[in-house]
């Protein structure tokens, strides 16, 4: 799934992240890989706890030191280099000025003691080579890009005194202030209403077009994604299950646990009546992973082998689709896809 030329920004390769407690080593992330072009978008998505932001974090080496975090092995090549074998400084600049995170709450990444305009104009100046005069006007501009009124006003405030969805806006402009080549979204919308939601999913999309960066979308939620991703990589246990065009995705999907997930969306047809499908079982237990397929035990179609050996990525249909599963083995039981309703094909 990584693939590497001209047009890729970001490409990981078997990255592979731990954490190290007093009760054993928690392998979080294990052997992840996917590419990102430039001025393209990745959704990631999967349940809590399946190392989506953890794989997020070890791109900008964010993740906490305690418990202990080890990026154990893999590769993280953006824009020519590996930032996997950077020194905490350079990554600092490179934090700073290429690549941005915006998170889940705000308020955890907005100085509550500083005006949210200073902060914005700090973050400018901090690696760049403009006055304070041009900093100023830059910020105003991306306030006012980020869809928040009066920015002159807000420029002046405390982030207490912005709204949740405000401040969400407020922390987007302060990401694109420097125009990063890539913007990293950690469940940007969770904790706002519907109605705001959908106004700060459009926001990314439209900033996107706009500033042609390229955007990761983290979320547990394959809707979210639906309309901004032009790839989606769906995530289990600290690997990937799944990895294709978002279209191919949603229409053909090709592992069970995909299935799973499309089969417990609630309808957009409130009239529908059919009962959901939800996931039973609970995720495996990643002090000790099992050496299978980690959805085997939950898995309606798993089969003696998925408990015993991890599947290969079969390639699919879709340009770039694979599904680690041992369905599209030539010996496997013949399966329905039940999203399709066609049989799953086989391979040699």
């Amino acid at each position: 799934m990584g693939n590497r030329n001209e047009k890729t920004l970001l490409d990981v390769t078997d990255l592979t992240f731990s954490f190290k407690t007093y009760a054993g080593e928690v392998q979080a992330v294990r052997g992840v890989s996917f590419s990102l072009e430039k001025g393209k978008s990745l959704g990631i998505v999967g349940e809590s706890g399946c190392g989506k932001s953890v794989t997020a974090k070890s791109i900008i080496g964010l993740n906490p030191s305690k418990p202990k975090g080890l990026l154990k092995k893999g590769e993280i090549w953006f824009d020519g280099k590996d930032l996997a074998k950077l020194k905490e400084k350079e990554m600092q600049k490179i934090r700073a000025q290429e690549i941005r995170m915006i998170f889940q709450d705000p308020m955890t990444s907005l100085n509550p003691t500083m005006t949210v305009g200073k902060q914005i104009v700090e973050g400018i100046l901090k690696y760049g080579n403009k006055t304070k005069e041009e900093a100023k006007k830059i910020a105003l501009d991306t306030l006012a890009m980020a869809g928040i009124p009066s920015p002159e006003q807000r420029f002046k405030q405390y982030p207490h005194e912005f709204s949740g969805g405000m401040r969400q806006r407020a922390m987007i402009a302060l990401a694109m202030a420097v125009n990063p080549k890539l913007l990293i979204a950690d469940e940007p919308t969770t904790a706002l209403d519907v109605t705001i939601q959908a106004q700060i999913l459009d926001l990314i999309k439209d900033i996107q077009k706009q500033y042609d960066t390229s955007v990761i979308m983290i979320t547990h939620d394959l809707g979210v994604v639906a309309n901004i991703a032009d790839d989606i990589a769906v995530m289990y246990a600290g690997k990937i299950m799944e990895y294709g065009h978002a279209e191919d995705i949603f229409e053909h999907p090709a592992h069970p646990y995909t299935w799973g997930v499309l089969q417990s969306i609630p309808p957009e047809d409130t009239s529908n009546r059919e009962p959901l499908h939800p996931i039973l079982g609970t995720p495996p237990d990643l002090f000790n992973p099992p050496a299978g397929c980690p959805f085997a035990a939950r898995c309606p179609y798993a089969m003696k082998v998925c408990s015993t050996m991890y599947p290969p990525a079969y390639s699919q249909q879709g340009e770039n689709h694979y599904a680690s599963c041992w369905l599209y083995h030539k010996k496997a039981v013949r399966t329905v896809n039940p999203i399709t309703e066609r049989e799953v094909a086989k391979h040699e």
